[in-house]
């Protein structure tokens, strides 16, 4: 008898707080999707300089660092729900910081803050309550799951960003995914909050230093997400020229890379090898960056872009995996401290991104040789342990 095989690559009845973090992962990421890459296109076509957007995520990561440990207090202190709806709300006071810049130039300083503080207290206590409630037996399917769930959103959100903003203009794009996001933090309530007060104590950041050294440098490979969220679109546009043809770029690579990384989820909790696939993927993503001096035309495009959603989920699987695994090996003060520490190790490298290609831009003014950079940084990620 024939048997359907393709649920193996999901996971398996998951608890109900992994559950209820699907169905915001979905809502929120669509609702993030139809702004992503239209942000730093935004600035761009404000006539902000490739070398002063990238000031402004400067900015952000920058004030990243310093507000990290507050969010995560906030999160030990309240409970992760609670501080991931509060992210909802800077994250719409950011868009419209960002698109009332064109009116009040001095918002582009501002907006930056509002993100940075959308992060503090959304991420310590997003990857600390999937750090604690996923099982172990199926942690890289979870994880899979949930990055399919980002992308599914993916394939939709740009098509409808760009065909609102196209008709209706950039103010109801941002009204629209405001309202979006507000919205996903309906399904974290469906339930009360499974959450014992604990405490985010910086001693115990210091701590992650101590047990985890290569990991702090390994972190840094999230050099290509900063050029996933600033140079990369901008790249494209310049190429493609439409919001349209964007979107079918995007539906077309993530598609590709969601079943791949589907597969790679499965293969993670059978066998096993997380460091050994995150060692050589890092690698090879590492290339493609370095390689994207040939994307000139809009086949080339299309070909790296399918490659990062590809080789960047591959990544990810492992790694969040490996993340959540050493977050959950001790109690919820353990956890949120690597989170914090997890964050904060990414966003260092992130600022040292940002000062690289604000340095090899205002020298060379070549983005290609931002890229190379970056992809250098990339295969940091063999470094995780």
């Amino acid at each position: 008898m024939y048997h359907f095989r393709f649920p193996q690559y999901f996971s398996i009845s998951p608890n109900r707080e992994v559950t209820e973090v699907y169905w915001f992962t979905i809502i929120s990421n669509l609702a993030l999707s139809m702004v992503f890459i239209f942000e730093p296109i935004y600035l761009y076509t404000l006539g902000y300089s490739l070398i002063k957007i990238m000031v402004f995520y400067l900015m952000l990561y920058a004030w990243y660092l310093v507000l990290i440990g507050f969010g995560a207090k906030f999160a030990s202190r309240f409970g992760y729900k609670h501080s991931i709806f509060l992210s909802t709300i800077f994250f719409v006071l950011f868009w419209f910081a960002l698109y009332f810049t064109k009116i009040h130039p001095f918002l582009f300083y501002v907006a930056p803050f509002l993100f940075a503080m959308q992060k503090s207290w959304f991420w310590p206590a997003y990857d600390t309550d999937m750090s604690l409630f996923s099982a172990k037996t199926q942690r890289g399917r979870e994880v899979g799951v949930l990055f399919s769930l980002v992308q599914i959103a993916f394939i939709a959100g740009p098509f409808l960003g760009g065909m609102i903003s196209e008709n209706f203009g950039f103010m109801t794009l941002f009204v629209c995914s405001s309202i979006l996001m507000i919205l996903s933090a309906y399904p974290l309530f469906s339930s009360p909050e499974i959450y014992s007060p604990h405490q985010f104590r910086f001693t115990n950041l210091w701590k992650m230093f101590r047990l985890y050294p290569s990991n702090f440098f390994g972190y840094w490979g999230y050099a290509e997400d900063l050029m996933l969220m600033s140079l990369w679109p901008i790249f494209m546009y310049t190429v493609v020229g439409d919001f349209q043809s964007m979107g079918f770029i995007t539906t077309i690579a993530t598609i590709i890379g969601t079943v791949i990384m589907l597969y790679v989820g499965k293969l993670i909790d059978r066998r096993g090898h997380r460091h050994r696939l995150i060692e050589k993927s890092a690698i090879v993503y590492g290339v493609t960056w370095v390689l994207r001096f040939t994307a000139k035309v809009l086949p080339i495009v299309l070909l790296f872009d399918i490659l990062t959603k590809t080789a960047k989920n591959i990544v990810d699987v492992p790694m969040y995996s490996v993340t959540f695994e050493r977050a959950s090996e001790r109690d919820p003060d353990h956890a949120i401290a690597y989170s914090v520490f997890y964050e904060f190790s990414s966003s260092v490298g992130k600022v040292i991104t940002a000062l690289g290609a604000i340095g090899i831009l205002a020298w060379t003014g070549n983005i290609f040789y931002v890229f190379a950079f970056a992809g250098v940084l990339t295969m940091f990620y063999g470094f995780l342990k």
